[in-house]
Parts: structure tokens; sequence; C-alpha cells
């Protein structure tokens, strides 16, 4: 019974930013470099001139990931969509999520279509000009890019996991964008990585850092992503070398449970800042009603997280004290600035490895896939593993992954689709289910603009 770090927003504004406005956006980003904005609209050439500028348009695209509740509320989506989360009753919109039946005209669809290709067309276009820039450090230009180039494999990532086949949109020529068809899913994950692999060459291996938090992308952020797509990719062995990087790295680690989400937590690789208090509504563990939660945790998943399991006490009993994944807040109240929006955290780093390492039969002993999902289990106070056959312990690994980041970013929906598992897990347990519901429709406007599509 316990809300999210990442709660939902039901009063977040949405931005349509183009690098003028960029310039003069007002939201904070406590963690990026705080510079005097110009107060009037300024052309593409003068932004990228100087370097307080140029650290502006950045500080606009971290600024509109933020901002947008359709990409930071994700995990309310396909928690409908997957067996994460469910509601007591439902709107049209959420139904239509939670039944596998949205609509292309769904303006949650739209809003996170668009907000995805908002933010990469921000990074090409920053990409483009700081590289022709003579107004420029060559370090400044070499971090920009670099940060614009994971941003931009950011929303990839999401985009083909969402929507599998995608426009591969790498410049800001509107007559060519608006026509271009879709690219494979190959095609997109080829881009995705040379973008995760230059940014790891183009990026400061320093934490970027205000008060303890983690809100501006460096080596080890793009390492971390690189990893995911890399198990994604079933590249056992490069999954294993990146995730093993971040871990080695030793700039993070492990906290008690109840330290997770706090927004210095030094378990967390990349994280976006709360965009504020008081606008929140609630998610809970089934069958609660403390606070009248919006959203509940699945029957399903709930019972995976057993008495036993550290996760259950610390992230789903009804609480009103510290941050956790879930807890009961009112529907109006609840702090926000103490906890953050983990994007990628050192817990992921550790599965990741254990089963890229299991896949590569490197099952049990010292430096094993069993030795990195004890390290998981044991923090949640659980006994080893007793799985000693490659199936057994890829098994674990799955539930132990649905246990640890459960509500996190669409891990679930993601992981029962790339396991080949979507038709089997969910069409049991939900109504209706095809094949085709395993992706997301484009927008109806979008298809109606482009022919292409």
């Amino acid at each position: 019974m316990k809300i999210n770090n990442k709660r939902i927003s039901i009063h977040s504004t949405k931005y349509i930013l183009i690098y003028s406005l960029f310039l003069i956006f007002n939201t904070s980003c406590d963690d990026f470099v705080d510079v005097d904005l110009p107060p009037d609209l300024i052309n593409t050439e003068e932004v990228f001139s100087s370097e307080a500028t140029a650290q502006s348009a950045m500080k606009g695209i971290y600024a509109y990931t933020t901002s947008n509740s359709a990409i930071t509320n994700l995990f309310t989506y396909v928690g409908l969509s997957s067996d994460e989360l469910e509601r007591a009753s439902y709107n049209v919109e959420q139904l239509s999520f939670a039944t596998n039946s949205i609509d292309p005209t769904s303006s949650t669809i739209s809003g996170m279509w668009r907000g995805y290709y908002n933010i990469i067309y921000q990074s090409n276009n920053l990409i483009i000009n700081v590289s022709k820039s003579t107004g420029l450090s060559e370090e400044t230009k070499t971090q920009l890019i670099g940060e614009a180039k994971f941003m931009r494999a950011f929303c990839y990532f999401y985009l083909v996991n969402l929507w599998g086949d995608v426009p591969l949109v790498l410049g800001t020529n509107y007559e060519v964008n608006r026509l271009l068809p879709r690219s494979s899913s190959t095609d997109i994950y080829i881009q995705i990585v040379d973008d995760l692999q230059d940014a790891q060459t183009e990026l400061s291996s320093e934490l970027y850092t205000a008060a303890g938090k983690r809100t501006r992308v460096n080596k080890w952020v793009a390492t971390a992503l690189l990893a995911r797509v890399m198990l994604y990719q079933e590249n056992w062995e490069e999954a294993e070398k990146q995730a093993n990087t971040v871990i080695g790295a030793g700039f993070y680690g492990l906290p008690p449970l109840n330290q997770v989400f706090y927004a210095n937590s030094n378990e967390s690789i990349f994280q976006l800042t709360n965009a504020g208090a008081n606008r929140y509504a609630n998610v809970g563990l089934t069958g609660s009603n403390v606070n009248n939660p919006s959203y509940r945790l699945s029957s399903f998943v709930a019972s995976k997280i057993t008495t036993s399991d550290a996760r259950r006490a610390a992230w789903l009993t009804p609480t009103l004290n510290g941050p956790h994944k879930y807890k009961a807040y009112s529907n109006t109240t609840g702090p926000s600035t103490a906890e953050a929006n983990i994007v990628l955290r050192l817990a992921e780093m550790y599965l990741i490895r254990a089963e890229a390492r299991a896949q590569q039969d490197n099952i049990t002993g010292l430096n094993s896939a069993e030795s990195d999902l004890n390290t998981i289990r044991s923090r949640a106070g659980l006994l080893g593993t007793e799985a000693t056959t490659k199936t057994a312990m890829l098994q674990d690994i799955y539930t132990e992954r649905m246990r640890e980041l459960f509500g996190e970013w669409g891990h679930r929906w993601f992981d029962v689709k790339r396991l080949g598992q979507a038709d089997a897990v969910f069409g049991a347990n939900k109504p209706g289910w095809t094949s085709k519901a395993a992706i997301y429709p484009i927008p109806f406007k979008d298809t109606q603009q482009n022919p292409n599509l």
C-alpha cells in the first residue's frame, strides 16, 4: 500500500519546447549548471555560441524529460498493460491499457510517442549545432554531444520496446522527418548501441551531482543502459562486461531497502528529479483500501513478495514514513523532494550480470550467476538460491527481477516480451489478449500525417 517513487502526477504540465524556449525555461534542474538565461528568444546559432547558452540547451532537454508526465509515469501504463497493476475501477483511458485494447486516438499514447520524439529532435539539434560551434571548448562540445547521444538512445530504447519498428530520426529537417517510414527494430538497436558506445568515450567519468543527486548523464550512465541493451539483444558476453564495469566503478552501492529511493541514494545511477509535491495519486498493495489508492499491485506480483522478503515490509507495508517504492499517501500530499524517479540503479546491474552469466553456463560458485543473484536476495533477507542448473537459475533470476524491479520503468512488460512469453503469460490472465497487443499502436494523428507509417 505504497506509492511508487515514480509516483503518478495528476497535474503535470506538458511543455512543447524548441530550443528558443529552452532558453527561457524556468523549471528547476538543480543537478545541472545554473545559468542566467537571456530574457528574449535567440536563434539557434546564438544558442550554441557560448558555454552558458549551450549548457542551458542541454538543461532544457533534461527539464522537458522530467516534466513530461506521459514519460515519467510510464510505469503506470505498462503496469496496467502487463500483470503488475490493477484498479478497483477504471476510466476509459486506463481500461484500454488494462484490457490491451488501446485506441490509436489515446491522448496518453500520443503524449508518450511525441514526448520521446521531441527529446530526440532536441538531441539531434544539439548534436548538429554543437559539433559545428566555434564558441565552445572541445571539452564542452564532447560532453554535451555525449549527453545528447545518451538521451537519443534512451528514447529509442523505449520507442522500440513499446512500438517495435519506428522511424529513425537523426536530423532536424522537418520535410524529411515527417515522411520517414518505420525502420526495423534491428536498425533501431544498431543506432542505440552506436550512440551509447560513442557516449561512453565522450562523457566524463565523474559524477554530476548536487546534494548527492544523480540527474546528469556521465560515462557510467551510458554504460548501464548499454548493459541493459546488450541483455535485450542476447549479447551475453557484452551484457556481462558492461554490467561488470558499472559494478566495479566504485561509485555505487546497495543501501538498506528503505533508502534505495532517496534522491541521494548511492544505488542510483541515473535519476529524474520529481517535479514537485501535492501532485500524486496512490498506488497500493492489492486488497488494500488505505487512503483509497488509485492503483494497486496485482495479486500475482504481490504473491511473489512473501512475508519473509524484506521488500514487502520496506516497499509494500502501509507507512507514511520514509521513501519507499510504494507507500500509502493521501491523494494530495506526500514528500517528493526526498525521493527521485530512479531510471537506472545498481541492483539491475547485478541482475543483468547474473542473467548473462547464467546464459554463458556460469551457474554456481564465485563470480557466477549464483553469487550475483544472492547479492540481491541477501539484501532482501532471503536465503540463497537453490538452483544448480541453467534452467532453474534463469527462472530464479526472472522471478527476482519481478520482485526487485516491479513498478520501475516497464521492466516486467519488457521482460515478458523479450523472453517470448507474452502470449503464455498475459494470455492466461488477461481476457481478450492477442499477440498484436504486445506492441502499442502509433497515434492516429501521426499515421494520418505520414502515410509511410
